[in-house]
C-alpha cells in the first residue's frame, strides 16, 4: 500500500519464492515484551530476566555475530517498551491465542497475527475486543517521507489487526477500532485503527487482487 506497482511486484516475488532467514530477529523479545504488558501492575520481572538472558548472548563468543547482534537489538526494544508505559497505560491486554485462524482477504492468504488481545468495554457495559501488533524494526531514518512512512504502514497494521480481530478473534464480543493497534517499539509510537477504515481496507483489498492476478506468473 505505500509501496510502487514495481517495487510491489518485487515484494511478491520474493514472497512466492522466501529465502529462510538465518536468524528470526526479536523472536526472543516478544514473548517477555507479551508478559509485562498483560500484567496489570506492570512488573519489570519478565524484562529483566530477559535482558540478562540477552546479555549473556551478547557476550557469549560461542554464539554467532548474527545472534550477539539480535540480543543486542532485543535489550533495545526491551527498554523501548519500557518508555512507552504511559502509552500503553490506559489500555488492558491479555495473552493472544497461540494458533489463529488466517485472514484471507480476495483469495490471499495476508499474514497477520495478533501478539496481544486488548479488552475494553463501552459506556453501555458492551464488551469490546481489540488486538495488538508489535513491530520492531531496525529503521533510524527520520526524514520526514520516512516517519511519514511509518505512520502509513502503522496505520495500515491496526487496520489489518482489526479485520483479524472481526473476522477470527471477537466472538460475540463487538471489536472496536481504538482497541485495534500497531505498536511501534523502537520509535514509541502506538498506530490506532481509524474510526474508518473503509478507504485502508479498499486499498489493502485492491492490493490482494494485485497478488492474486500477478501470483501465478511471479
Amino acid at each position: 500500500m505505500v509501496s510502487s506497482d514495481t517495487a510491489r511486484v518485487g515484494i511478491v516475488r520474493r514472497a512466492k519464492n522466501p529465502i529462510r532467514p538465518p536468524i528470526i530477529r526479536y523472536r526472543d523479545a516478544r514473548g517477555p515484551i507479551c508478559a509485562y504488558l498483560t500484567d496489570m501492575n506492570r512488573g519489570l520481572n519478565p524484562l529483566i530476566s530477559a535482558e540478562q538472558l540477552f546479555e549473556q548472548r551478547m557476550n557469549d563468543t560461542s554464539e554467532s555475530t548474527l545472534r550477539q547482534d539480535d540480543a543486542r537489538n532485543s535489550i533495545e526494544v526491551l527498554h523501548g517498551i519500557q518508555r512507552m508505559r504511559n502509552q500503553l497505560g490506559a489500555f488492558q491486554f491479555q495473552d493472544a491465542p497461540s494458533r489463529q485462524p488466517k485472514l484471507i482477504i480476495e483469495g490471499v492468504e495476508v499474514s497477520i497475527h495478533a501478539d496481544l488481545i486488548v479488552v475494553g468495554s463501552n459506556r453501555a457495559g458492551d464488551h469490546l475486543v481489540g488486538a495488538a501488533i508489535l513491530r520492531m524494526t531496525q529503521s533510524d531514518t527520520t526524514s520526514d517521507v520516512a516517519v511519514a512512512r511509518r505512520r502509513e504502514m502503522g496505520l495500515y497494521v491496526a487496520t489489518l489487526a482489526r479485520a483479524h480481530v472481526e473476522t477470527n478473534l471477537a466472538g460475540n464480543r463487538t471489536t472496536a477500532s481504538r482497541l485495534c493497534m500497531s505498536i511501534d517499539v523502537q520509535h514509541g509510537e502506538v498506530f490506532v485503527a481509524p474510526p474508518s477504515v473503509t478507504r485502508r481496507m479498499n486499498d489493502i483489498s485492491n492490493a490482494c487482487r494485485f497478488i492474486a492476478a500477478l501470483w501465478p506468473g511471479a
